[in-house]
Formats: structure tokens, sequence, C-alpha cells
């Protein structure tokens, strides 16, 4: 052991030791292992002291059955996460990565320790869960599987981002999955509010928030990101709002396709059109915006499953947009590519 190039190892960020294989006692310990184990080598050599003896009760059961497996030649080393108890009794949570030092003829002699302290970033977890219960707030970091590790455009989704797409409302699927494929096609984030359904219970409205991050440790593409429940507060937006206009705001969601007006809609529910603008210019969008969603929303559906011989030209004018310059501009800006684009991926045989 005195041969080790202790300068070097104790140069390292993380803990390295070696092991006996009878007893399990831990022989040599670099400056990381014994700052995360609480202890000075000369300590843990005197005492005969085992990483099975610093392990938090809970966790070395489950510690010793792979230590077992690796003695038995079951398996070639093993890692894990686990908790190790210092001498002043606080806890520490390690990463550990274990591997057998083998003689010349093959014959384990040592064993070698690797580990990790993440105790900071299970500090943060604990956390996290315990806002996300009382913000409703709910965390996500799927993988994006491109088609292969070159591919900057690409995307294919795995089961998580598939189960995360599942829950979202039909309407409201091909927005937010749109959106995705933007953020992944051009490495940034997205937010959007939409709906979930939570198996057969309610329906809620959430703003979701994500943004793609590379990881170099397993050369893959990750979705990371965050989901905060908007249910309560639209929903005392909704109370809020005076009945003339939400009757009116269920109409012109149920006649999207109709062509009217701030003062025929204020007329028909016996409300002035001022009170109209005054409410619209309060809530930062105008009812003649929020008509144009609701179309565009459309017309995003019908790009997106076009009947046979749908034309952009077609769909624009049955959405109610007469100038299909000006809709394919705004269809930009809202979905990140062209009518015709859109058109032409749902119609691809691929």
């Amino acid at each position: 052991m005195v041969e080790l190039p202790r300068v070097f190892l104790d140069s390292l960020g993380v803990g390295i030791s070696i092991v006996e294989i009878e007893t399990g006692c831990i022989r040599f310990a670099n400056a990381e292992c014994c700052r995360i184990l609480g202890y000075p080598l000369e300590q843990l050599r005197r005492q005969h002291i085992s990483f099975l003896d610093l392990t938090f009760p809970e966790d070395r059961e489950s510690n010793r059955a792979q230590h077992e497996k690796l003695l038995a030649g079951e398996i070639d080393g093993y890692r894990m996460e686990k908790r190790y108890v210092r001498p002043d009794d606080s806890v520490v949570w390690g990463r550990v990565m274990v591997n057998p030092i083998r003689n010349a003829d093959g014959r384990m002699k040592w064993f070698c320790a690797v580990v990790e302290d993440i105790t900071a970033t299970k500090i943060l977890e604990t956390q996290l869960e315990a806002a996300e219960k009382l913000a409703g707030l709910s965390t996500f970091n799927l993988i994006i599987a491109t088609e292969d590790r070159r591919s900057d455009t690409g995307a294919a989704a795995t089961d998580s981002l598939v189960e995360m797409l599942n829950g979202v409302h039909q309407e409201d699927r091909a927005g937010l999955e749109e959106a995705i494929r933007r953020a992944v096609a051009k490495r940034t984030g997205y937010t959007r509010e939409y709906r979930v359904i939570d198996g057969n219970g309610p329906t809620r409205w959430v703003r979701g928030m994500g943004t793609c991050v590379y990881s170099p440790s397993d050369e893959r593409l990750h979705l990371v990101g965050a989901a905060v429940d908007m249910t309560a507060p639209r929903r005392e937006q909704a109370q809020d709002m005076p009945e003339p206009i939400r009757r009116m705001l269920d109409h012109v969601e149920m006649h999207w396709q109709q062509k009217t007006s701030i003062e025929q809609l204020a007329a028909q529910f016996g409300i002035s059109p001022r009170a109209v603008y005054q409410y619209f210019s309060s809530s930062g969008i105008s009812l003649g915006e929020r008509i144009k969603q609701i179309r565009m929303q459309h017309a995003r559906r019908m790009l997106s499953t076009p009947e046979p011989g749908a034309t952009v030209m077609s769909i624009a004018l049955r959405c109610g947009f007469g100038n299909p310059g000006h809709f394919a501009k705004e269809y930009r800006k809202v979905y990140g590519e062209t009518p015709s684009e859109s058109l032409r991926r749902a119609s691809s045989p691929d």
C-alpha cells in the first residue's frame, strides 16, 4: 500500500479505497474517501474498520447481498447508492462502485471501492419532493432518443416521453408534441400551458417548461423540466369572470367557424362593447386574439390529420383565415414551421 501514488490519489475528487477480501477492512483510503467517511486513514487501519461497519443500518442488507454475489463470482462488480454514518452521527450519501483487484493467477486479492459524495443531490431531491407537494409541481428528466447520435433534428420518443404525452388532453397533445420537437431540433427549451388527465380523475391545467440538456456521461440528450399546476388560478380567473363574458367565450369555443364581431357578440349576450373591451384588456389578451388562437388550434389539427385532398388554402379558409399569406406567417410564429411543412409531413407515407 505504501507504493500507491498517494499525492495523485489524494488530488482526485472521488473517494478511492482498497479493501481486504477476507475481512472487508479498509487498508487504504485517499483524502476524499477519508473526508466522506469522517475518519483519518490511520484510525481506519488501526481499528480494522470495514465499510459495512460504517454503512447506515437500513442499507446494510442490500450491501451485504451484493458483496456476497461478488465473492461467489456471480457478478464482476456492483454499483449502489447508500448512506454512511460518520463518527459524529451525521449521515452522508455515497454512490459506490466496487470492483475486484486480482493477482497473477486470477484470484481476488483486494476490492477497490470508488465513492462519490452525492449528499447535496439527495438533499435537493428531498427538498424538491416537499416543494412539489406544496406547490403542485412535478418534475421530469426524460431521455430523448435520436434516430442516430449525429442527428440534429430527428427525434424518437422514449417510453417515458410517450407516457407523458399520453397523459395530455387530446386537443392539446399535438401542440405540446410540436413544441418538444422544436426544442429538441434546436437544442433549446419551451413553455406551454396544456391540460392533463389523471386516469379517470378530473382534467387539470398545467404550465409545462422544459429544456434540452446534453449529458456527456451517457452521451444522450435529456429533456429536463417541470409542470406547475395552474388549475386553481384558472378556476379563480373563471370565477372572477362576469357571467355574460363566460357565456360569450363558451359560444365562441363552440361556434369558432362563424364570422362575428365584438359588437355582434356584445349585443347577443346583453353586454356593452366597451365592457367587453375593458375585460379583455385587463386579462392581457383581446377577444380577437382569443378567437384567432382557437381557429389556429383547429387549423393545426386539420393540417396534422388532413382529410383526402385537403390543401393549405382550403384549411385556412375553413378556419376563417381569408389571407393565406398572413395565416402562414402567424402559423409559423406559433408552431415554428409553415402550414405547408405540417401538411407535407402529415401526408408523407413515412
